[in-house]
């Protein structure tokens, strides 16, 4: 049983043209009722349905093609209810999907992954810096098989079952970890300071970016305005360009990492959650709206948390 809340002006909540006008109502309908929904992603104005077996639907604005088909009449741009996606992934397994801001990506079982929507930043990987309306798969990963992928505002990155880590997009804040002389990168590339490390998840932000290892090291570089990347350096930095050991992290058994806008909170493996960044609208959940340096203990969660997710 699926439900949402929230905003729903762009059709986002997939509640029809009325319910885009009432919300806050949670809803019962997913959009196969024979299928399970088995995974949710929103990005700012649009939302992916995953559902069991591999379909993907999609529901909301569609300005830059987030939603994956071209719309149904000239001048209409908003989907209220969510429709499948169009082109080969009506023929593929998919397995793990993502938002960012007004893009979106999607992983398939063999380990091809696709993507559309805004694409001026390179955050499709199509080496082309232009919208895309309908997926199209990443030639540049191509020859690795793609186990996970995420979305930040401008950028993506996606982890392959053989450890190695890649990026592009948009690297004004160093949020691909390839270093400063890039701004944008078009194209999938290897992040090699990564190299050899077993990573376990990656994770994206607006502007900053996480990698998991499996032995529960976290690394974190991008853009550290509010402190999103848990750093506590005696001088604080506003961007980190490489993948940065966050030793605030290492005693803590991180078993999973979710990035905000310009915050980050964290899972350990006994069930507590830390986080850290920007708390002007009490997104970290301490007592105080200030921001504090580095990863506190969310207190008040009575018991132990299996998963977490940050929005903007």
């Amino acid at each position: 049983m699926l439900h949402c809340w929230g905003s729903g002006s762009s059709g986002q909540l997939g509640l029809g043209r009325k319910g885009a006008t009432e919300p806050g109502i949670p809803f019962r309908r997913g959009p196969d009722a024979g299928r399970e929904v088995v995974q949710v992603a929103c990005g700012e104005r649009h939302t992916l349905f995953l559902r069991a077996g591999g379909g993907v639907f999609s529901c909301g604005d569609n300005t830059q093609g987030q939603l994956g088909r071209r719309t149904r009449a000239p001048g209409e741009q908003r989907c209220y209810v969510p429709e499948q996606v169009c082109s080969d992934l009506q023929s593929l397994a998919v397995t793990w999907v993502s938002c960012g801001k007004s893009h979106s990506l999607a992983v398939c079982s063999n380990g091809k992954v696709f993507s559309w929507g805004a694409g001026d930043l390179g955050q499709l990987g199509t080496e082309e810096l232009k919208d895309c309306f309908i997926p199209k798969n990443i030639a540049g990963l191509s020859t690795h098989k793609i186990i996970q992928v995420a979305c930040g505002h401008y950028h993506s990155v996606a982890l392959a079952k053989d450890g190695r880590f890649f990026s592009w997009g948009q690297n004004t804040h160093g949020q691909l970890g390839i270093g400063k002389d890039v701004a944008v990168q078009a194209s999938p590339r290897q992040v090699l300071s990564l190299h050899g490390i077993p990573l376990a998840q990656v994770a994206a932000g607006g502007a900053h970016s996480f990698a998991l290892s499996v032995s529960g090291v976290v690394y974190g570089w991008g853009r550290n305005n509010t402190d999103q990347l848990g750093l506590t350096m005696s001088k604080p930095v506003e961007q980190i360009f490489k993948p940065h050991s966050i030793g605030a992290l290492r005693c803590l058994d991180v078993i999973y990492v979710s990035c905000g806008d310009e915050h980050t909170a964290v899972l350990t493996k006994n069930g507590s959650v830390y986080t850290f960044g920007d708390n002007s609208a009490g997104q970290l959940g301490h007592s105080s709206s200030t921001n504090k340096s580095g990863p506190q203990k969310v207190g008040g969660i009575d018991a132990p948390v299996s998963h977490l997710a940050c929005g903007r």
